[in-house]
């Protein structure tokens, strides 16, 4: 049973103090969330009726509308039915699911597509040894990292972040080439809702410095989140050694 969609109708003449959702008071039954709709002075309210089908039998019950001065602040329903109560009494209980609420609009999925172009963002950026744009695939404020060869800490935010691909890309190795697998499978990703997802899988990397050139075997997770600007950013990079661990090629 639901009273939905209800809209404020408010003189503009005289706006009310009182906003529509303080008419009611939210009290559990049964486990469930509901709404009281409690009485006023008469020279406060006026009161209508609803009527609610079930089966052969209906039920009317009394509606409160609060007034504000001459302002009339009422509510339209749709659809009442009472949950525990009776007709006889102003003080009725009503679903409260849905009610003076609009859902909040989810994000459509995250596309393959669109976490191939992160990773491949993000791969750019480190073959180039470019601190600035591999950090700017980050989430600059709720971004973590936990490093391929960090030995212990979270990294979060875009200052920490940033210590890491110095080290890794400019002091470490003079050149860092990452190897994701080929393609992005519907099954390497996992929908985790409102625009943010989760990316799997492992990966190696050719380490080069000086005259020496190592293979890095690692295993990663990515959790990307789609921002204002339609694009994913890093919320989440673990990243850590297989036991295969890195070799001299």
């Amino acid at each position: 049973f639901f009273l939905d969609n209800a809209t404020p109708a408010v003189d503009p003449t005289s706006p009310p103090t009182l906003m529509p959702s303080a008419q009611f008071i939210t009290r559990l039954t049964r486990g469930k969330p509901t709404l009281c709709l409690p009485s006023y002075p008469a020279a406060a309210t006026t009161r209508e009726t609803a009527t609610s089908v079930r089966g052969a039998s209906s039920t009317t019950v009394p509606l409160i509308f609060q007034r504000n001065n001459n302002a009339r602040v009422s509510f339209r329903p749709q659809t009442l039915t009472v949950v525990s109560g009776s007709a006889r009494s102003s003080h009725q209980t009503v679903n409260l699911f849905g009610l003076f609420s609009r859902k909040k609009k989810m994000a459509a999925p995250v596309t393959v597509q669109e976490v191939e172009a992160a990773r491949d963002a993000w791969i750019a950026a480190v073959k180039k040894g470019s601190v600035d744009e591999t950090v700017g695939c980050y989430d600059p404020d709720a971004g973590k990292l936990l490093g391929t060869v960090d030995l212990d800490g979270v990294r979060t935010g875009k200052d920490k972040i940033r210590e890491y691909f110095v080290g890794f890309l400019e002091t470490n190795y003079d050149t860092v080439v990452p190897n994701f697998p080929a393609t992005i499978a519907e099954g390497d990703i996992q929908q985790l809702g409102d625009g943010t997802v989760a990316y799997s899988g492992y990966y190696t990397f050719d380490l080069g410095k000086g005259s020496t050139n190592k293979v890095a075997n690692a295993k990663f997770t990515y959790i990307y989140r789609r921002g204002a600007d339609g694009k994913l950013k890093i919320l989440l990079h673990n990243s850590g050694f297989t036991p295969a661990g890195a070799v001299e090629k």
